[in-house]
């Protein structure tokens, strides 16, 4: 049996060697120098190429190297091959951190401010505070559900929006199609962190935005794909929405000539709001590796059907 790394815009030499020593009598191999794809069990990935899973007849774990599993799903994947996930509690409080930061940031106008400095110019304005700020958190699931849970506990007034119901102490729950309303209505933060399947692909759109209210804030770390930007742009330019924090896209790197970048209102970071931790994630690679073996449960083991 061997182990096969399939990566794309992630160096491998680290994940090869640490991944190595954890699993000292396994071969671990990084693709496409596989020397026999027969031998080929388990894969670590992330963002593969097109039909990388029949290359391997003996397949049976697909593992994520991250918290989304969208990036496999280009390719059919058969019922016999279990596919999982990378869950790591450091990645959740980085991604609470950068929700934060955004937060903040615009809450005290600390980038108008910024901009009037630039101006040589003084001008106070007023700005919210906690308790008079309500957030929306779109997606409660791990990530979602830490990320509402902190800002109860900072003092935010707090919305929670899902496939099916949660109950998150302090949050404001609503699920499915006929809660999206209530839970974007009356709102200064929309922080999306949903998961991107069938359902959620594109919900960032004018119908969405036209329930927004004019003050309300945009967030954006879960997928590029959940925004149809053009809609944002839209949105902006006739005041649905008051400016978003962008830290996914549809294209990344985003193309030098994309309007997002001269925007006013956008504000763009290079997919950065939690990263893999490769120490954390590798000894979730070896342990899930491990369990395959021993035909023993895997870890953070996902639904194809759900997407998640």
């Amino acid at each position: 049996m061997s182990v096969a790394l399939i990566f794309n815009q992630k160096p491998t030499e680290e994940w090869q060697r640490n991944l190595q020593e954890l699993l000292p009598d396994t071969k671990v191999e990084v693709y496409p120098n596989i020397s026999n794809p027969d031998d080929v069990e388990f894969i670590a990935t992330w963002k593969p190429h097109k039909n990388y899973v029949a290359e391997f007849p003996n397949l049976k774990v697909v593992q994520s190297v991250g918290a989304g599993i969208d990036h496999l799903l280009h390719t059919k994947i058969p019922d016999s091959i279990k596919v999982t996930r990378i869950v790591d509690p450091a990645l959740k409080q980085e991604m609470f951190e950068h929700v934060l930061a955004c937060v903040m940031t615009s809450m005290k106008n600390l980038l108008t401010y910024y901009k009037d400095q630039v101006r040589k110019e003084w001008k106070p304005t007023t700005y919210q505070n906690i308790k008079e700020t309500t957030i929306t958190i779109l997606g409660l699931g791990e990530i979602g559900k830490l990320v509402a849970e902190q800002f109860v506990a900072l003092g935010f007034q707090v919305k929670g929006w899902s496939n099916s119901p949660k109950n998150i102490n302090g949050v404001e729950s609503f699920a499915g199609k006929e809660g999206l309303s209530a839970a974007i209505s009356n709102t200064n933060f929309i922080v999306n962190i949903l998961p991107l399947t069938d359902d959620t692909e594109g919900i960032l759109n004018k119908d969405f935005f036209k329930e927004c209210s004019a003050h309300t804030v945009l967030v954006n770390v879960g997928r590029g794909a959940h925004l149809v930007e053009k809609d944002l742009l839209i949105a902006i330019e006739e005041k649905q929405i008051k400016e978003a924090y962008l830290d996914v896209f549809v294209e990344e790197p985003l193309p030098e000539n994309h309007p997002f970048w001269t925007n006013k209102n956008i504000y763009v970071t290079p997919h950065i709001a939690s990263v893999t931790n490769a120490t954390t994630a590798l000894k979730q690679v070896a342990d899930n590796y491990n369990r395959m073996k021993n035909n023993e449960t895997l870890l953070n083991e996902v639904s194809l059907e759900r997407g998640y």
